[in-house]
């Protein structure tokens, strides 16, 4: 019986072959900028969505401190840019900040979203706090004003008004928002799986 983890190892074998540039293919090592176009995707070996700067995987690169470890497929692209030693890659990127070409950072995006979540949970303590002896129109002032003063969005009616339920003690309507989300995701991510399998 075939070992499925050692066929997907295999896949990311391929995946990372795909990432080789043509200066090291056709062995013109010395030109190689290490980068080799932005790449992404669901990895399947971490089980996450990964997103950054492709590396060539030639061997030619193993010293340089942007090489990805373990079963990442790709850096961030800053560390590319500020870090990647191997000789093509100052001419690399010369060429790009001449042409004003940017990639965003996916990891201060990342920290950037952790925080936005941290706010929303203040916001809705804060709420919380001040909800006692208040209205649901009350409470919901008070908790878009709460929001507001973080510089956060507010959210759609359906779920600011399962917000504020779970406000005054009753939680199923924001279970129901959150089991409809997560039922969602699991048809995105079971679509995923079938183009996967289809793809051997």
């Amino acid at each position: 019986m075939p070992n499925p983890w050692s066929e997907i190892r295999g896949h990311l074998s391929e995946i990372r072959e795909s990432f080789r540039t043509e200066h090291c293919n056709r062995g013109a090592h010395a030109d190689c900028p290490h980068f080799s176009g932005m790449g992404g995707g669901l990895n399947i070996l971490r089980l996450r969505p990964e997103a950054g700067a492709g590396m060539c995987p030639c061997s030619c690169h193993s010293t340089c401190p942007a090489t990805p470890a373990g079963k990442r497929l790709t850096v961030p692209w800053k560390t590319w840019h500020t870090s990647c030693t191997c000789p093509g890659a100052e001419q690399e990127r010369s060429r790009m900040d001449e042409a004003g070409i940017g990639f965003p950072d996916f990891s201060e995006k990342y920290q950037e979203a952790r925080h936005r979540s941290h706010q929303r949970k203040e916001a809705l303590h804060a709420t919380q706090a001040r909800a006692a002896g208040q209205s649901r129109a009350e409470i919901r002032e008070i908790y878009i004003a709460e929001l507001r003063a973080r510089d956060l969005r507010v959210p759609p009616e359906h779920i600011l008004d399962a917000l504020v339920e779970r406000i005054t003690g009753n939680p199923l309507p924001a279970a129901r928002v959150l089991g409809d989300s997560l039922a969602g995701m699991g048809n995105g991510v079971h679509e995923l799986f079938k183009l996967f399998r289809q793809g051997q």
